[in-house]
């Protein structure tokens, strides 16, 4: 039995089952999320709800993923306890440099740290990405961990991008694919010198780009 604290418990407990119902899961290289230490996962974002599914996935694994969150989910409230105790972390964007630590430290303790590097769910109506934030690999320098591609499709047929309104009753197929570790290795002695950042956010998004476009090819010939 996974050692998941009563907080993944509870969301387990809560959300599998709804899950079940209103999705179809396609999830690909799974063994490519690390089994221990460090990792920092960069995942393309198309719904409010993907979280949940990605989470789903890593969970599968027995890994628990710590999502960069905005503060205002850390409040009062059950809202709040269960982000604190699902061991999320925290990220205040007027901190700046804070919030940027303190992933840093997540990644440096062990943590599976989750991250949208889109920085908002895409504006693209065919959910292709869009351009990516420097955070993920700025992150993944200063850390030493790996960064992991990851893309995923579908979950914007449960609930479209910035709507309120649930699609329940089609229960698509979201696929969750998880790439390779992003090649670094060349740039990580160079730390977060804003020349190297470039360079890695650029090969980030090229990968992440290809692999969403090969998920779109092949939903298309479902």
């Amino acid at each position: 039995m996974p050692r998941w604290g009563a907080a993944w418990w509870t969301a387990f407990l809560v959300c599998k089952p709804v899950l079940l119902i209103v999705r179809r899961r396609d999830w690909r290289g799974l063994d490519g999320i690390p089994r221990h230490g460090g990792a920092l996962l960069a995942v393309n974002h198309v719904s409010e709800v993907d979280p949940l599914l990605v989470a789903e996935a890593v969970l599968a694994t027995g890994r628990t993923p710590a999502f960069l969150a905005k503060s205002s989910l850390f409040g009062s409230g059950i809202v709040g306890w269960w982000f604190r105790a699902a061991g999320h972390v925290e990220v205040d964007r007027d901190r700046g440099r804070g919030g940027f630590d303190a992933a840093l430290q997540a990644l440096r303790s062990g943590a599976l740290v989750v991250v949208y590097p889109e920085g908002s769910i895409t504006k693209n109506s065919d959910g292709r990405l869009m351009e990516l934030k420097s955070g993920a690999v700025r992150l993944a320098l200063e850390s030493g961990v790996p960064l992991i591609p990851v893309a995923q499709l579908g979950a914007q047929e449960i609930l479209p991008a910035y709507s309120r309104r649930p699609r329940l009753l089609k229960r698509p197929v979201v696929t969750i694919d998880v790439g390779r570790p992003l090649g670094l290795d060349d740039l990580r002695g160079r730390g977060s010198d804003p020349d190297a950042v470039q360079v890695g956010t650029r090969r980030l998004a090229d990968i992440l780009a290809t692999m969403i476009e090969d998920l779109a090819g092949d939903r298309s010939l479902v």
